[in-house]
């Protein structure tokens, strides 16, 4: 008698616990998937799976794309439309993005049959040592169709996760902070830091001064570990555009200076060499008027609308913009030697004044 009193307890307290967990994720919604909106403001988004969402109902609307991690995500599409007639682009800018994903959307959305006219493709340096989202648990997971998996269950799977630091993120989110992003998931697939832009913009000694990532000694401490796997990509993903006649844009990310001091100098070059033998492209990163100028940026890891602007008038040319003559080289496998040669000058005329 004493077990199964003891059993129906257990039994009891298991049954409360998994339904207090589906509520709490249904409520909270920690990663939006369910658009309940109890909680209006995010603090974290799957965009893998609420972007390719929108999409799938979408797609019409648009005839290209940007690919990118959140770094292209302050990047509008007109400032890449208006160089292109007729164009209509989607950004889809994603969190952590990386060559993994730009490859299986692209391949998803070829599959769907996507009008797909133009491909903006940017590539982060960092690219080289991470290739995949595994690490990023349900926060990485992609929209189930494109991996051909079922919706019902990621829905369950999504309900039944414990997700105890999105959750409480999001609740204090809601309580204690004004939100810094406004996000355009349904439109543009852009977003904005109105706030940080003000700031910026009424003084950027003093914002400069208070963010830490600014201030801080890095060390060249990330590796190509995942070369291999993101040149595979990126030539899988060249290779795609040609069959589906479909004009792809290439270009690296212009990160800033403190950035650029945690990637190890030879794994990068061999990097920045090896898109070059795929394809030709224009390079952004490296030490340079933009990337040397803490004005441009939110922190080390995201640039300001207006270097989107400058990096778009670069790749097509606008001599009505005044773009640093230092800022976007274009790369071929016929240049990339003596643009190696040039990285190292700048590197070195770095760490000089830096020491």
């Amino acid at each position: 008698m004493d077990i199964i009193k003891w059993l129906k307890y257990w039994f009891g307290v298991i049954l409360i616990s998994c339904i207090l967990l589906l509520s709490v994720n249904y409520i909270v919604d920690p990663l939006n998937i369910l658009h309940t909106k109890f909680f209006k403001q995010e603090y974290q988004m799957n965009e893998r799976f609420l972007k390719l969402e929108y999409l799938s109902n979408n797609h019409q609307k648009y005839d290209s794309y940007m690919f990118g991690s959140s770094r292209i995500g302050t990047t509008p599409p007109h400032s890449v439309e208006k160089y292109i007639p007729n164009s209509k682009f989607y950004n889809l800018t994603i969190a952590s993005g990386n060559l993994h994903d730009y490859l299986i959307h692209l391949q998803y959305m070829i599959k769907q049959k996507y009008l797909i006219k133009n491909l903006y493709l940017q590539i982060d340096i960092g690219n080289m040592g991470y290739y995949g989202n595994s690490h990023l648990g349900t926060l990485g997971t992609y929209y189930p169709p494109v991996l051909n998996k079922s919706l019902t269950m990621f829905y369950f799977e999504y309900l039944s996760s414990f997700q105890p630091l999105s959750i409480i993120g999001k609740i204090k989110k809601n309580f204690q902070e004004e939100s810094k992003i406004e996000y355009f998931l349904n439109t543009t697939g852009a977003y904005t830091k109105v706030r940080l832009e003000k700031l910026l913009t009424d003084n950027c000694e003093k914002y400069v001064k208070k963010e830490k990532t600014f201030n801080i000694k890095n060390k060249r401490f990330s590796s190509g570990i995942s070369t291999k796997k993101a040149l595979n990509a990126i030539n899988e993903i060249v290779q795609l555009s040609k069959k589906h006649n479909i004009r792809l844009y290439i270009f690296t990310t212009p990160h800033n200076k403190n950035m650029m001091d945690t990637y190890k100098i030879n794994d990068y070059l061999k990097f920045i060499q090896g898109i070059a033998l795929i394809t030709n492209f224009h390079d952004f990163s490296g030490y340079n008027s933009i990337t040397n100028n803490n004005c441009n940026y939110y922190e080390y890891s995201h640039y300001r609308p207006l270097v989107g602007e400058l990096i778009s008038a670069k790749i097509f040319r606008d001599k009505n913009i005044n773009v640093p003559e230092d800022f976007g080289i274009y790369v071929t496998k016929d240049n990339i030697d003596k643009h190696i040669i040039n990285i190292k000058k700048q590197i070195e005329n770095h760490d000089k004044w830096n020491k």
